[in-house]
């Protein structure tokens, strides 16, 4: 075949574009339609009737996406005698021509690297075609630059569904056996033969985003990171494919945080060792779009983008297997340095809490000393973005519950089940000659102790000694969950990542409206019990509390008697009779509820329209702890909030 030539009497040869598996890929002109195309050929190998049947699964896999705006077109396929198209090598073999949309751009291994943002665009954009493969059943398995094309306005396409897979399936969609994929850029479950699944193409994207940026993926450029590695082929031998397939097999990446900036916490989220730790694609295109920001102009998206890359070139920090494996914990755990002494804030007419030029050193960004902030002002549901969770179930955050320094989901699976996270901020440090297991930008994960019926992990700033915490639990609410704790913690590390997100990107959000003048928000639950109101619980230590909230809105002492009691501060619908025994207590109503070897006693304070209009209550709280009899709980526990609602704030 030669420029010029007619082919198959419509389409007129025009150039060369690159090379496929079975030959030269062509740009040519459609004379019946007026438009540029390419066409790729493809011959079939072995047993004709299965290879025709493995060949054909490209373009049927392609044909489910003709509609998408992220996946290339095909128009059509056009079979050619193979002693007819000019190539004969006496094997009498057919080849099959695939008509395609034209991509001028050709792969993106072509172009030189580009910035965060534009490779933030890319990415959400890919991560949209990958949803809708996904839904369809289809794993792609080997997205790389390579396979990425941008059109004259800068849309970024999927190509070649050559090592497609059936999702769940045992075999590929495609010709190409039972594995395909290139080794800089696989999941380490492609490497160790595994059936590829939805998540492996969420870890090949995170390679291919992180090589668009620096210009080499994060195992190194071997082969120009494009050696193609298939089961049924194996590698040349060499030393330095075998080293990338080793990284690949064990889930070894080595990154630079500096290089990629705003990537770096979705990209060490996406390139996961264990797949279920990975976001879905959903969440990915979610966070991507917002580094990305406001898509520009179409007159403004060019081919080539001249956006220098950040860093590119800088020293890496490796990230072995193991240590981006998460594993479940009792608690996912954000650790902050507090706010020094002398540092000042001022707040605008909303609530909005600003940070000094003092606090930022100057610089116009956040020091670790801000990411709380003022506790009264925080918005901790700022960290708890429903649509993070959004793949378990439908998510709903409710800000009326719990202490004022806490926020829930509330996670529904089904009509019957719900999961509940919560967080809750409160002051801890981080735990002595502790690693993190991995990082999420200036955010380490550490493991904690596993629980059955709880899940999540503890994530620590970086180079925090003290501080903060914001702790995260999650755990079933009603129902019973189908995977157990491996959903639970599936939950936790959606939190995890959302939230994680969120810090990176500076202090948490302040408060759209400051809590009104009469809330218990601004008062001090531990002034409420003093020494004599405390002498009513034997052998208590009336002395500091033990245990103290960020904002003094718990506090809690025990005693030498195995006693403990607690003071704080609640949210939630106002009880009723159907929760307890009604009393009267210093002029408020409350509430008493006993169970085994524990009494609560909830003092309703401030009534006010909650969420959707729905009555909620600010209460005290008083509860104690010991084993002792009903009746002795109960009258520590009557008397202790007798004696905190005397000191209530007058109404």
């Amino acid at each position: 075949m030669r420029r010029g030539d007619e082919f198959a009497g419509r389409y007129v040869l025009k150039e060369v574009i690159g090379a496929g598996r079975s030959g030269d890929v062509w740009l040519a002109h459609d004379k019946t339609v007026g438009q540029d195309v390419a066409l790729k050929p493809e011959r079939i190998e072995g047993d004709r009737e299965t290879a025709v049947r493995r060949l054909l699964g490209e373009p049927r896999a392609m044909a489910k996406f003709r509609d998408h705006p992220h996946v290339v077109t095909l128009f059509d396929v056009v079979t050619v005698p193979q002693d007819s198209d000019g190539e004969s090598d006496g094997r009498g073999e057919d080849t099959y021509w695939f008509i395609m949309e034209y991509v001028p751009g050709g792969g993106l291994d072509r172009q030189p690297p580009m910035s965060p943002q534009r490779a933030a665009r890319i990415g959400a954009e890919l991560a949209d075609a990958l949803t809708a493969l996904h839904e369809a059943g289809i794993v792609h398995c080997d997205i790389k630059p390579a396979n990425i094309g941008l059109t004259g306005r800068g849309t970024a396409k999927l190509l070649d569904f050559g090592a497609a897979h059936r999702s769940g399936g045992t075999e590929t969609v495609t010709a190409n056996g039972p594995s395909s994929f290139t080794p800089a850029y696989a999941a380490p479950e492609l490497a160790r033969g595994n059936i590829p699944r939805p998540e492996s193409d969420v870890f090949c994207l995170g390679a291919t985003l992180y090589a668009l940026v620096t210009g080499s993926p994060p195992r190194g450029n071997v082969s120009d990171g494009d050696d193609e590695h298939r089961q049924e082929g194996g590698g040349d031998g060499e030393d330095t494919e075998r080293l990338t397939h080793w990284k690949a097999e064990r889930g070894v990446v080595e990154m630079d945080a500096e290089a990629v900036g705003p990537l770096f916490p979705v990209l060490t989220s996406m390139l996961q060792r264990d797949p279920r730790h990975r976001p879905a694609p959903a969440e990915v295109k979610r966070l991507l779009a917002a580094i990305a920001g406001p898509e520009r102009d179409d007159d403004e998206q060019t081919l080539n983008d001249s956006d220098k890359p950040a860093g590119h070139g800088r020293r890496r920090w490796p990230l072995l297997a193991a240590a981006l494996g998460v594993s479940a914990a009792l608690a996912l755990t954000l650790v902050f340095v507090p706010d020094d002494d002398g540092e000042t804030h001022d707040t605008d007419q909303a609530g909005q809490g600003r940070l000094t030029d003092e606090a930022s050193n100057g610089s116009g960004k956040s020091s670790g000393q801000s990411l709380i902030g003022d506790p009264h002002t925080a918005d901790l549901c700022k960290l708890a973005d429903p649509t993070a969770l959004g793949r378990f179930g439908e998510a709903q955050v409710d800000v009326d519950y719990g202490n004022f320094d806490r926020c829930d989901v509330l996670l529904r699976t089904d009509e019957e089940t719900r999961i509940d996270v919560s967080l809750d901020l409160q002051p801890g440090s981080r735990p002595e000659s502790s690693q993190p297991a991995t990082t999420v930008g200036k955010i380490g994960i550490l493991e904690e102790e596993r629980q059955d019926d709880e899940c999540g992990l503890k994530l620590v700033p970086e180079g925090d000694s003290g501080g903060f915490l914001v702790e995260i639990r999650v755990n079933v609410g009603d129902g019973t969950v189908t995977g157990g704790r491996a959903t639970l913690c599936g939950v936790a590390d959606s939190a995890a990542q959302s939230a994680a997100a969120v810090l990176n990107r500076g202090p948490i959000p302040r408060r759209p409206q400051a809590y009104p003048k009469d809330s218990l928000a601004w008062s001090n639950a531990c002034d409420l019990l003093d020494t004599k109101a405390l002498s009513v619980v034997p052998g208590v230590k009336a002395g500091a509390p033990e245990d103290i909230d960020v904002a003094k809105w718990r506090c809690e002492w025990s005693s030498d008697d195995d006693l403990e009691t607690e003071v704080s501060f609640f949210r939630d619908q106002p009880k009723t009779e159907a929760d307890g025994d009604p009393i009267r207590l210093s002029g408020y109503d409350a509430i008493v509820e006993a169970e085994d070897d524990t009494c609560s006693v909830f003092v309703e304070y401030r009534p006010y329209s909650g969420t959707n209009a729905e009555p909620a209550a600010e209460m005290l709280r008083l509860r104690v702890d010991g084993q002792r009899p009903s009746g002795e709980l109960r009258s520590m526990a009557t008397s202790l909030a007798r004696s905190a609602a005397a000191k209530l704030p007058p109404r």
